[in-house]
């Protein structure tokens, strides 16, 4: 008796008792119950027959069984008509139980491709897209803070994919079927203008494609550049420093000079142990002319750390100052971004905003893509994407 209970608890077929067991297979049944007739409304009890029918359902420690449902045809004893027993957990025609398409379903939010689903719940592959089909999300209504940003999704041929979050909510809002500039006006386009007004903020990567449309879409918000996008841009212009200055050295150091490049990225502050400290100083001394570039990048993160728009103003005087002493190309090119973009470098200083959230959802895309070998199809990607966001 125990047993039987355990069995139907762990399976979550409670309501049901078990008629036969083996090794690998278990017959089920409802417990008799008075059913209304569905032809003359009368009540009934009386069994015509029994009929068994082999079901799909939850899967039991990885290991396959078969599972019989012992079904009961009624009889109406006041019109003779024969109609089979209420059914909670199976829908009529149906040889898998809610319970099992819930759980498939359920699956699709973790880190799994759909092939290796269907083996863990003993359906094809096919048939557990098709339940995860039946998963679709409305086009979203859109929040006060705005976040966009690109990936390669590489779905119904379209390269680069774009996705829109909520970065104070932390929720995933919509992807995009690609970063073409008319399909972004005519995605926004479609919202009522009383919408598109409400929206202040919109964070993004230092993308002109981006900006020149939000400018378009949005007229009441202000662009937010993300500090780690505009950061990046350092980092950039001392790697190509790097290369250049190292094409003079020898073999040998010049190897050197590329496997301990972490220490040139990572900042001063951030170097923790004496050892690195004096390695990065020997590197620096080699060329002045990746010192200079050295501390130059060390001035812009001093930049980016500013609290508030009149602090980032004169220490960004400072630099600029600076980059114009040293003359290096890289830099040079790196002050006349920022200048471009001051007023969203100044506005993410102010506001705090950040992509990390969407950034965080893309690397989650690319782990997925890699899992399920590419998602050919965009609709399912954008209800995957979605349903493991929310």
């Amino acid at each position: 008796m125990l047993d039987t209970q355990f069995t139907t608890f762990f399976l979550d077929l409670e309501d049901l008792s078990i008629v036969n067991s083996t090794q690998d297979s278990l017959t089920i049944q409802l417990p008799r119950k008075l059913h209304t007739c569905p032809c003359c409304g009368q009540q009934t009890q009386k069994v015509h027959d029994y009929r068994l029918q082999k079901i799909k359902h939850l899967p039991l420690l990885h290991k396959p069984y078969d599972l019989f449902l012992r079904k009961r045809r009624y009889a109406c004893t006041h019109c003779s008509k024969r109609f089979l027993e209420d059914n909670p957990f199976l829908s009529k025609y149906q040889r898998m139980t809610s319970l099992l398409k819930e759980f498939i379903i359920s699956q699709f939010a973790q880190m799994k491709s759909a092939s290796a689903i269907a083996r863990d719940t003993n359906v094809s592959t096919t048939t557990a897209l098709r339940l995860f089909d039946h998963v679709s999300y409305p086009v979203p209504q859109l929040p006060e803070v705005l976040s966009i940003d690109e990936f390669k999704g590489n779905a119904d041929g379209e390269k680069f994919q774009c996705l829109l979050v909520n970065p104070k909510t932390k929720t995933a809002l919509d992807v995009l079927e690609n970063r073409k500039t008319d399909d972004l006006c005519k995605y926004f386009a479609s919202f009522p203008m009383e919408q598109r007004a409400h929206v202040k903020y919109v964070v993004m990567d230092l993308s002109s494609l981006f900006r020149s449309v939000i400018k378009s879409s949005f007229p009441n918000a202000k662009i937010v550049a993300d500090k780690f996008h505009t950061c990046r841009l350092a980092n950039w212009a001392l790697e190509s420093v790097r290369k250049e200055v190292q094409k003079e050295f020898s073999d040998h150091r010049r190897k050197y000079f590329k496997k301990s490049r972490f220490l040139l990225l990572k900042r001063h502050k951030n170097l923790k142990s004496d050892a690195d400290k004096e390695q990065l100083a020997i590197m620096l001394d080699v060329s002045e002319k990746l010192k200079h570039a050295y501390r130059l990048k060390e001035l812009f993160y001093g930049v980016m750390d500013s609290t508030d728009s009149v602090e980032y103003v004169k220490r960004f005087k400072h630099w600029q100052e600076e980059v114009m002493k040293y003359d290096i190309k890289q830099f040079n090119k790196l002050m006349k971004t920022v200048i471009e973009w001051k007023n969203e470098i100044i506005a993410a200083i102010s506001t705090g905003y950040s992509n990390g959230y969407v950034e965080g959802c893309n690397n989650r895309t690319k782990v997925l893509k890699r899992t399920c070998y590419g998602i050919q199809k965009f609709k399912r990607m954008r209800n995957r994407i979605l349903y493991m966001a929310s």
